[in-house]
């Protein structure tokens, strides 16, 4: 067997393996194809799969090897001068970062994602990085700062026409009005999120939208 054909073998033990939510027998094929580019040299080839690698321990529920393999996977990046590679790596990494609860790194690896989204003209990485930092700081009970995050990922999912993000988002952008008690700007973004949802096939998103609406119009804070 040629070492083509060895990778793509190996590639579709890892695709079967993770439908199959059997991550042992996948981090083994990942790791054994990060091996095949690291003595080819390949960098950019490995700067992915250790990323997937880092995916798949992450899932698997083991976060600081996830972090070491992105940490890796970042510099193999940075070594084959592969910035949209660095740029999703960062980004990832910070998302694990947030959910491990180290906020401050968070921040730092999310930045530097949406550093490099602007360097390479990347919109709708700019709009998930924006998206992403706006969560960290609403986790960190700062909504002022969240809420500019939070609306300029609004402005590019317009800009996109990317309904599914644009609900998302708006329900984001909503949560950090009402962390600053504003009520008055909050209902809006929760409605159109709600008609978003509607178009998109999601009920029970929108009627969770629409509750909340009916809560705040109760309460009558913003009177």
């Amino acid at each position: 067997m040629s070492d083509a054909q060895a990778q793509t073998q190996l590639l579709r033990q890892v695709r079967l393996a993770l439908q199959a939510n059997n991550y042992a027998v996948a981090i083994e094929s990942l790791t054994l194809l990060v091996s095949i580019a690291e003595t080819d040299e390949e960098w950019g080839v490995m700067a992915r799969h250790l990323g997937n690698l880092a995916l798949t321990h992450y899932r698997k529920g083991d976060s600081e090897q996830a972090i070491e393999c992105f940490e890796r996977a970042i510099a193999c990046a940075q070594k084959d001068n592969d910035r949209l590679t660095e740029n999703g790596l960062l980004g990832n990494m910070g998302n694990v970062l947030r959910e491990m609860g180290l906020y401050t790194r968070a921040i730092i690896s999310l930045s530097q994602a949406l550093l490099i989204a602007q360097e390479v003209g990347d919109v709708r990485g700019r709009g998930i990085w924006l998206s992403n930092l706006g969560l960290v700081y609403d986790d960190i009970h700062q909504p002022g700062t969240a809420l500019e995050y939070h609306q300029e990922s609004v402005d590019i999912a317009r800009q996109l026409h990317d309904s599914s993000q644009m609900a998302v988002r708006l329900n984001h952008l909503a949560h950090s009005l009402l962390a600053v008690d504003d009520v008055a700007r909050a209902i809006p973004y929760l409605q159109e999120s709600a008609e978003l949802y509607l178009t998109l096939g999601k009920p029970q998103e929108a009627l969770a939208c629409l509750k909340q609406v009916q809560a705040l119009l109760e309460q009558g804070r913003f009177f």
